[in-house]
């Protein structure tokens, strides 16, 4: 299941002549949105039932779609959603987080008893709904980011649908701190015992091992890479988004990842590492949660002046859940907002089973 190489490309443009045009539909009649050249990479989001359109991101993060006959395709298509389908995830991603989900289930059967490191309070938690864990750097760790939600400081405006979420998970994991998110992290650092919390983990334990014990999720919400595109070579951010979203399925957690906002300066490494973890997510067969691309619309990139962490709306943490329209500008909003869609979406492939 998982021996694709999920570094390299989803498609590649393959032209001899004239370049290849980015369209607003998929059909030659169709407004052209620009050129594509020779070899330029594509990220595939969609694709026509027939196969032969493909919906894309390419470098420069235009959106459009492709003649298929033009590309160089190196994924299986079949795990793309089509154009038709309304769903948020493809059939295989669904079927995934249902057998991740029945053996989570599973497991948990044989541990109701508290371990040595839990008390009654974190008992009664398991017990009031699905938890969910929040793994990434300072932008995860920030308290405007689903904690307003945990204490009910929300207006989901005219996204009424997703109260059914916040219901479905346990309300802690929303205002909860994560043992496994930190300032200035990378994906490496939540896979060192360096960076464990000594009070709550064990001897040579890593952040991310030490999270899954303590708290048992069912899903875990992952965003790296806004450092990594700084420190890490794309290959060891590869290497290292593999190795969570491995770990999180052996540990029968769901991993849904997610791209990173724009990084000012870094542009150009903000793409590669973004269509790394969408290859990621297509190669484990597990949501991907494109926050990247929720953000490009968004003015100034969704970004604060420090054009690194998202913008934060005007009522600070009180207004980091207000999805009312006029409130729908800032980083911070868009990143709850998003989050709670993927969420939504997970627990309706969990209820379909």
């Amino acid at each position: 299941m998982y021996g694709q190489d999920s570094c390299n490309a989803d498609a590649r443009v393959v032209v001899m002549a004239d370049r290849l045009r980015l369209r607003e539909a998929p059909s030659i009649e169709s407004g052209i949105i620009t050129l594509l050249g020779p070899s330029d990479e594509l990220m595939i989001l969609r694709r026509t039932e027939a196969n032969d359109w493909l919906y894309v991101r390419t470098p420069d993060g235009s959106y459009g779609w492709v003649s298929a006959e033009f590309t160089q395709v190196a994924v299986d298509l079949t795990s793309i959603p089509t154009e038709t389908q309304t769903e948020t995830l493809s059939p295989q991603v669904i079927e995934n987080i249902q057998r991740i989900f029945e053996t989570h289930e599973q497991a948990s059967a044989f541990d109701d008893e508290p371990s040595a490191t839990e008390d009654a309070a974190e008992m009664v938690g398991r017990a009031n709904g699905v938890r969910f864990s929040k793994i990434g750097d300072s932008i995860t760790v920030a308290h405007h980011f689903l904690e307003p939600i945990g204490e009910g400081l929300y207006d989901l405006g005219d996204y009424g649908d997703l109260q059914a979420a916040i219901d479905y998970y346990d309300s802690e994991s929303f205002s909860r701190i994560s043992i496994a998110a930190g300032i200035g992290w990378t994906t490496g650092a939540v896979l060192s015992p360096r960076f464990a919390d000594p009070e709550q983990c064990e001897e040579g334990e890593t952040p991310l091992d030490c999270e899954y014990r303590v708290v048992h999720p069912a899903v875990a919400l992952i965003m790296f890479g806004t450092n990594d595109v700084s420190h890490l070579e794309a290959d060891t951010f590869c290497a290292n988004l593999r190795k969570i979203a491995q770990i999180s399925i052996e540990n029968n957690i769901i991993p849904v990842l997610s791209t990173i906002p724009n990084r000012v300066g870094e542009e150009a490494a903000v793409m590669e590492f973004n269509r790394i973890v969408a290859g990621v997510a297509r190669e484990y067969a597990v949501p991907l949660w494109d926050y990247g691309a929720a953000m490009r619309v968004l003015p100034d990139g969704g970004l604060d002046i420090d054009g690194i962490h998202p913008s934060i709306p005007p009522a600070g943490y009180n207004g980091a859940a207000d999805f009312r329209t006029n409130n729908l500008y800032y980083g911070y909003v868009i990143r709850n907002l998003t989050a709670l869609q993927m969420l939504d979406a997970v627990k309706k492939a969990i209820a379909r089973n």
